[in-house]
């Protein structure tokens, strides 16, 4: 039944991979799963991949823990990706003539040619007489789906891993104004509504070395901070910790120590489908 199908989020990072199984129960969700395994730190490049055959390895043996149907929802790196608001056409559009308008948009918008780009748009969260316009190259695309398909992992959604903050800060009820930081082996993530069209960013720690040049640098000056971190560190001050698993209304121990490394999986397993 539909409802009993595990709903998994799988964010794949240099230094390690981590995942989460959820069930919506009739009173919130459920923890079915949670797994984590380490990876090398060149596992990806620029968020292409660079080690199929260890990756390959690794979900291979995440793949046998899980049940045969699973609705999975695999972290995308923005890194790859291109985004523009485009307006909504003034009168409704046939299938074929949204094609037309979308490819147009992205000729005029990126600069490769749209046969070689994957495409996606989706009504804009802040304004519904926007979409917001995505565009990645297929190569790259290709690259992540041939570590999942040929081992029985073909995602539902491939979502952006700063989206999956955003989709956190709903289920927690945060503030309005809440912004969420997460920090990885080797890049910093964020979701932060108050920065308009482009609520979402990241940074490589190559740019942008300890959490105060962050904030200084492209945080808003005003409002809540909640953190989380894949590293064992100290939360920096002046934020609360960002804990994904109090989302979920079902808990079942043991929990994993390091909670905050889940965060983009947790979001990604409670991403609503899209229609």
């Amino acid at each position: 039944m539909a409802f009993q199908t595990w709903q998994v989020g799988l964010d794949i990072q240099n230094g390690q991979l981590s995942a989460i199984g959820i069930l919506r129960r009739r009173n919130g969700w459920q923890l079915r799963h949670w797994w984590q395994h380490t990876l090398p730190q060149d596992t990806l490049r620029n968020g292409l991949v660079q080690r199929p055959d260890i990756l390959i390895s690794v979900l291979q043996r995440w793949r046998r823990l899980l049940p045969s149907r699973i609705a999975l929802r695999v972290g995308f790196p923005p890194q790859l990706v291109m985004q523009r608001q485009l307006s909504l056409p003034a009168t409704h559009l046939r299938e074929s003539a949204w094609r037309d308008y979308i490819h147009a948009a992205a000729k005029r918008f990126f600069p490769v040619e749209p046969d070689a780009l994957a495409l996606d748009y989706r009504l804009s969260d802040r304004d519904h007489r926007q979409l917001t316009l995505t565009a990645t190259r297929r190569e790259a695309l290709q690259g992540w789906l041939d570590c999942l398909q040929p081992i029985g992992l073909t995602p539902q959604v491939m979502d952006l891993t700063p989206s999956a903050l955003s989709v956190l800060a709903r289920a927690l009820a945060l503030q309005p104004d809440a912004t969420l930081v997460h920090r990885l082996s080797d890049h910093w993530l964020w979701y932060s509504p108050q920065q308009g069209e482009r609520p979402w960013g990241w940074c490589p720690f190559e740019d942008v070395a300890d959490f105060a040049t962050l904030q200084q640098r492209y945080l808003p000056p005003q409002g809540a901070i909640w953190y989380s971190s894949a590293l064992d560190e100290t939360l920096p001050e002046g934020t609360t910790a960002l804990s994904p698993f109090a989302a979920l209304q079902f808990l079942q121990p043991p929990l994993p120590v390091c909670v905050g490394a889940y965060s983009i999986a947790a979001g990604l397993a409670m991403r609503p489908e899209d229609h």
